[in-house]
């Protein structure tokens, strides 16, 4: 190591430094976590919600929220598994399979007893998105009488729904853009971030955020037969992540602030 060049010598000390410094988390992390011993495996389900969850190179899962939900399980010694489904069938197959859970859901009181409740691990705007140029309504009483878009199993389509709103919903939502587009919906109902992310995604110009309208926290939700003291560790394992600022460095990392 003495004849190694400034620059090896350099990268080697930042490498023990961040070592360092993600054992020294840990350490913090599982001193203030309780253990339990020998945990299920756990079976998670997840959608196509970008940057929350999505497909990553060569058939990983990324996202803001699995690297969250990684952190935690990966911290309290949980094995698991990630599947990317449609999102019926992953809100069904967490609530129906044992050790089953599905993430990011929105917790709505139609949904509190069906499952077990770990997180929130991260905030979701629900934003409208018009055409440029398009009026922009001040509140959602405003666009009572549009049409607005969403999809299949997603929490907005309840919200709008129950307040006597026509939604028009499709089976997923990358199609949702290219509706508003064409003038086939007047509105675009999403969380504000995948909207940003959809658009960017698919290279679209001229749709932009109009309106937020509502703020959700959305949770890892396991099936309801996981036992309490297994989600009350769990829970106390993420805030106490929170508290070492690792969930603010994975935000970071894709370029967000929580």
């Amino acid at each position: 190591m003495l004849g190694a060049p400034l620059q090896e010598r350099s990268m080697h000390a930042q490498t023990l430094s961040g070592l360092v410094g993600r054992m020294m988390i840990a350490a913090a992390v599982l001193a203030s976590a309780p253990a339990h011993a020998n945990p299920a495996r756990l079976v998670l389900t997840t959608e196509e919600y970008p940057p929350y969850n999505m497909s990553g190179p060569g058939g990983t899962v990324s996202g803001i929220s699995t690297d969250i939900v990684r952190l935690l399980l990966g911290t309290a010694g949980v094995e698991y598994e990630i599947t990317i489904y449609p999102w019926a069938r992953a809100i069904a197959l967490a609530r129906t399979q044992v050790n089953t859970c599905v993430y990011s859901m929105s917790r709505t009181p139609e949904r509190e007893a069906l499952y077990k409740w770990i997180g929130p691990l991260v905030f979701n705007d629900w934003t409208l998105f018009a055409r440029s140029g398009a009026s922009r309504p001040q509140n959602l009483d405003e666009a009572m009488l549009m049409h607005i878009g969403s999809y299949q199993g997603d929490a907005i389509v309840a919200f709008l729904q129950t307040r006597g709103h026509q939604v028009d919903v499709a089976p997923n939502d990358d199609v949702n853009p290219r509706k508003l587009l064409a003038g086939r919906i007047d509105f675009w109902a999403t969380g504000r971030l995948i909207g940003q992310y959809r658009l960017k995604q698919q290279g679209i110009e001229g749709i932009e955020p109009v309106l937020n309208f509502n703020r959700t926290e959305m949770y890892l939700a396991c099936q309801n037969q996981m036992p309490d003291a297994q989600v009350q560790g769990l829970n106390q394992t993420l805030r106490a992540l929170e508290r070492s600022g690792a969930i603010k460095k994975i935000y970071a990392s894709y370029g967000y602030t929580p």
